[in-house]
Parts: C-alpha cells; structure tokens; sequence
C-alpha cells in the first residue's frame, strides 16, 4: 500500500514537472522563438522607416516606397503591444520602456513631412532606436535561456540562431538605409562609409555561418541559395559598393529582396523549433 502511493505520488511529481517545463518555454501566451521573431522584425522596421523616408527625402518617390513608412510604422507600434502584453521579469519590461522612450521622439519625425533636415536628425536617431530594440531581443534571449536552463537546452541554440537569422534582415535594411544616406550628406560621407562597412562585412560573414548550421532544412537551403545569388554582384564589387557606384534602385530593390529573403528563413527555423 505504502509502495502504489509513493509510485502514484512520484508519477503527480512527474507530471507537474512537464507542465512546469511547458510553462517556462512560453512567453507569456506566445512561444520564445515568435517572441525572439517578432523582437528582431523591430529592429528591421527602425531602419525600414528609415530608409524609406531618406528615399522620399532625396525625391525618389513611389507607391511602394510610401506605403514601407506607413506600414512600418504600424507594425513597429502593433508588435510592440504584442511585446508589451506578453512581457514578464523587469529586465524586459525596462527594455520595452527603454524602446517606446525613444520611438516617442523618432515617431513625429517619421511623420513629418521629408526634408533634408529631418532626414539629418532620422540618421542621428535610428541606431538609438535600433539599439534599444536589439536590446529587447537580447532580453528576451535572455529570459528563455534563463527559464530553460533546468529543464531543456535543446532549442536555446535554434533560438540564437533565429535571432541571427532575424538579424540579417535588419542588416539588409540598414545598408539601403547608409548607402542612401552617403549619396545624401557629403559631410558624413567618410562617417557612413564606415558604417556601411561594418554592416556589409556582419551580413556578408553571417551568411556563411547560416550556410552550415545543422538546423537547415531543403527550403532553407534553397533561400539561402537565392540570398548567395542576389548578394554575389554586392559581394564581387564592394568597393564600388562602399563608393556609391551602384544605382539607388538597384540598392534599394536588391536590399529589399534580401529582407524578404531572410524573413522566410528565419519563419522557417521558428518553425522547427515550435516542432
């Protein structure tokens, strides 16, 4: 009698421990994967919007390029809520404070009418609000490797790797963002090439590193593939590219074909590891 209740008791235990460790890998009702998805989209979209209003700014305007500053800006706003509403723990709730802070300033700007000088104070702010993005991401990292760590390691590893992943598509925008921005402020040219170089070599390495991870299926093969494809003409003349040698279209339609790119690649490793 004494042998069934200790067995019954240690099978309750069992199964508290299962729910407990379903518990820890959730982000409030989303799954940490989404979590370090959507984060590492806000990234992007700073310097979506960014880019966008530089373009409209220099007098290169189209329906595609108008629509990326309105929808950017919404799903930047909307995501954040998402964040907001899920969040839990103080590191990433000062994170999400630390975000709006700063989308505050950069937001009436963004809706303003494009100028030159308001282009000069978007290129003096976007990488404040790209930094305090990325440090939501880090944060919420974090908190998954935190909760984790006592029950299951198995996916933190995928979770870098979909912040990586989500990462080259902010790279993607940010070097359309200062390409346009050295075709634009003489006096910041060497300053922008120098930011521009940096942002060319991470995106540049990065995509090797994604070339061999284990957790690559057919379909990201094949997308990484089409990224090495559209990348190479960048790749063969980056000093033409580090110059401003290329066309602002060509820039603007290659960098944005990347992006799309990347958000496939980094939905497809979300969803491994959601399996």
């Amino acid at each position: 009698m004494k042998m069934r209740f200790l067995n019954t008791l240690i099978i309750i235990t069992l199964i508290c421990s299962v729910n407990a460790t379903a518990q820890t890998q959730k982000f409030g009702s989303i799954d940490y994967s989404k979590a370090i998805n959507i984060s590492g989209k806000q990234r992007m979209l700073s310097q979506k919007m960014s880019k966008s209003y530089l373009l409209i700014s220099k007098g290169i305007v189209n329906d595609n390029i108008k629509k990326e500053v309105n929808s950017s800006k919404f799903i930047f706003e909307k995501q954040l809520d998402i964040l907001n509403q899920n969040a839990t723990g103080s590191a990433i709730k000062l994170s999400i404070k630390n975000v709006k802070k700063i989308w505050e300033e950069f937001k009436p700007i963004i809706e303003s009418t494009p100028s030159i000088e308001n282009s000069s104070r978007i290129m003096q702010l976007n990488t404040n609000l790209l930094r305090a993005s990325n440090e939501l991401v880090l944060s919420i990292e974090a908190s998954s490797n935190y909760n984790n760590q006592f029950f299951n390691n198995k996916n933190q590893d995928l979770i870098n790797t979909i912040n990586v992943s989500g990462k080259q598509r902010m790279l993607s925008q940010r070097l359309c963002l200062y390409y346009t921005g050295l075709t634009m402020f003489e006096n910041k040219k060497i300053d922008y090439r120098r930011i521009l170089t940096t942002v060319f070599d991470e995106f540049d390495s990065v995509i090797g590193d994604l070339l061999i991870s284990s957790y690559n299926n057919t379909e990201i093969e094949e997308e990484l593939g089409s990224v090495m494809s559209m990348w190479e003409k960048f790749q063969l003349n980056k000093r033409a590219f580090l110059n401003g040698e290329f066309t602002l279209e060509e820039v603007y339609n290659t960098t944005n074909e990347l992006t799309k790119s990347f958000n496939k690649i980094t939905g497809a490793y979300e969803l491994i590891a959601g399996k």
